[in-house]
């Protein structure tokens, strides 16, 4: 029994230690801006980012700028893990962090209007890029589906995508209000992106 008691009071110490020591790196691999990286949240190294991991690292980035005078605004309003976790399985994959943290710059970002870069100056796309079915215009679903196509790029290729939270609302370069963005439409927002 005393031994059994020795062994419990060891693996204590042991869970505890390594606990407090989990939470030292943590605290110190954490940027006090922008977005974590894929490799910081995955605590246990298994190559997905589970709930909790999720939860542990936001928590702990709170905690970290509260102890640093910065508290985060608006840090209610974040998404959830289930945001991120796309496919519903439980976990994240490093896709799945990259395209939910693109999305969150977008939905930060969105209220705050055009920017020089919103669909790319000196990253200039052409129409054809964004009119998926070829009939010489872009609606909305096609301009979505185009910008979502591009964030999963970037995030399978391990990055963000710059200015992701600035690109124009449709209604910015469908001038005319039909519904569609002609060719003529999109070329003439660019040229004034340019300027």
């Amino acid at each position: 029994m005393q031994s059994i008691t020795k062994v419990i009071k060891l693996g204590l110490v042991v869970a505890g230690s390594l606990s407090v020591m989990a939470s030292g790196v943590i605290a110190e691999e954490l940027p006090n801006r922008g977005p974590i990286e894929f490799s910081t949240y995955d605590i246990n190294k298994d190559g997905f980012v589970s709930e909790k991991e999720f939860n542990d690292i936001r928590e702990k980035r709170l905690e970290q700028k509260a102890q640093a005078g910065m508290p985060m605004k608006n840090a209610g309003n974040v998404a959830d893990f289930s945001a991120f976790d796309t496919n519903k399985d439980g976990k994240l994959t490093e896709i799945e962090l990259l395209k939910g943290q693109n999305k969150q710059m977008q939905n930060k970002q969105g209220n705050k209007g055009m920017m020089t870069q919103g669909m790319g100056q000196g990253n200039m796309l052409d129409f054809e890029s964004f009119d998926l079915n070829n009939d010489g215009m872009i609606s909305s679903k096609e301009m979505e589906e185009s910008r979502e196509k591009r964030m999963e790029q970037k995030a399978s290729e391990g990055k963000m995508m710059k200015n992701v939270g600035n690109q124009p609302p449709f209604s910015d370069i469908d001038t005319n209000n039909d519904g569609n963005i002609s060719k003529e439409e999109f070329l003439n927002h660019q040229m004034k992106q340019r300027q």
